[in-house]
């Protein structure tokens, strides 16, 4: 029973192994516009999108809104999130779209270092 369990442990950390290192790279994000960018998607109702938008601000970053209520961004934020290899079918807002690279709910530091990196 011993030298079962053993093997068990042994070929689930190899196999967690094999998924991390045989990963396909996602493909690379479109811009969605030319040079650098940020597009906050959520909700105007959603605390959490306020607060990175006055964040935004404070740090004098210009971002472009767009409402996941509005049928045509949920179906861009879900094309995009898909490409980058990210679940659409459950996901925390805002997701923060920047310089091509998804982040859901992202650190401030995050946002700002992906910002100014191009």
């Amino acid at each position: 029973m011993k030298k079962f369990l053993i093997f068990t442990l042994i070929a689930i950390a190899g196999y967690f192994l094999w998924q991390k290192y045989s990963a396909v790279e996602a493909p690379q994000l479109e811009p969605l516009y030319g040079g650098y960018y940020v597009v906050v998607y959520g909700r105007e109702s959603c605390g959490w999108t306020k607060k990175y938008m006055d964040d935004l601000r404070t740090e004098d970053i210009r971002f472009v809104f767009k409402s996941v209520d509005d049928l045509g961004n949920a179906e861009e934020l879900h094309q995009r999130m898909k490409i980058a290899g990210l679940d659409t079918s459950h996901y925390l807002l805002p997701v923060i779209d920047v310089n091509a690279h998804i982040y859901i709910r992202p650190e401030m530091e995050k946002i700002i270092t992906a910002y100014n990196e191009q």
